[in-house]
């Protein structure tokens, strides 16, 4: 294999792919900019996002890496409350959640392990206390009145003919 000449630079670029001009589907409409970026190797890429007609309580940045599924990487309220998930730092994806209809997300440095589709989405919806997502299991209601145990029917349901008429 030949050697590069004396001084030659190998650049490595990154590509970044980004949701459309606007989401995708029914509800809330967001738009997100710009709608790719190729990057050189240790630089930085900011990607903005806008809730479109509707204040926005709640920012969620995503990324899919190739051949994978998507995968939260933070979320931010308007009340400056940030919440990263495991594997993503500020450091490396600093966010900024300016007001309820803007949010921005920076890849710091970036590299070849960072090309993917990058999304936002947003929601009207306030995050509890813990700022994720969560669903309680479906409890039975109470019973109005105590209701007694069936018993075991035996012997007698068996003996005991049914008919029905039309």
């Amino acid at each position: 294999m030949p050697k590069p000449a004396m001084g030659s630079t190998l650049f490595c670029w990154v590509v970044i792919w980004l949701l459309g001009a606007a989401g995708l589907g029914l509800g809330a409409l967001v738009s997100q900019h710009p709608s790719k970026a190729i990057c050189m190797n240790g630089t930085s890429v900011k990607i903005e996002c806008r809730a479109m007609d509707f204040q926005a309580q709640t920012m969620f940045w995503y990324r899919q890496l190739p051949k994978q599924g998507l995968t939260l990487m933070v979320a931010s309220s308007d009340n400056s409350s940030i919440t990263y998930e495991q594997g993503f730092t500020r450091a490396k994806f600093p966010i900024n959640h300016l007001n309820r209809t803007f949010s921005t997300l920076t890849v710091m440095s970036v590299h070849p392990a960072d090309s993917g589709l990058y999304f936002c989405s947003a929601s009207d919806t306030v995050l509890g206390r813990s700022q994720r997502p969560k669903q309680d299991p479906l409890q039975q209601p109470p019973l109005s009145h105590p209701t007694k145990p069936l018993e075991p029917c035996g012997r007698r349901c068996r003996e005991r003919k049914t008919t029905a008429s039309l």
